[in-house]
């Protein structure tokens, strides 16, 4: 599956990283935007995994089910 939660949270810790360290408010702004879509991502992310992850249980169950 396409995409990684840490990787996702890495970037996030950088956008906040750069926050902290911006010329401007909208700066800030900006990558404190940035840092919470990261989060956010990284979130639905799990939520997918666990989710096709569960999906992969079922198939395998219903697999065993029918060959039984």
């Amino acid at each position: 599956m396409p995409g990684d939660p840490k990787e996702c949270r890495q970037h996030a810790l950088n956008c906040e990283h750069l926050a902290k360290g911006a010329s401007t408010p909208e700066l800030r702004d900006h990558f404190a935007k940035l840092t919470r879509t990261w989060i956010k991502l990284a979130a639905e992310l799990e939520r997918t995994e666990a989710l096709l992850a569960e999906v992969d249980e079922l198939a395998e169950s219903e697999e065993d089910f029918e060959r039984g």
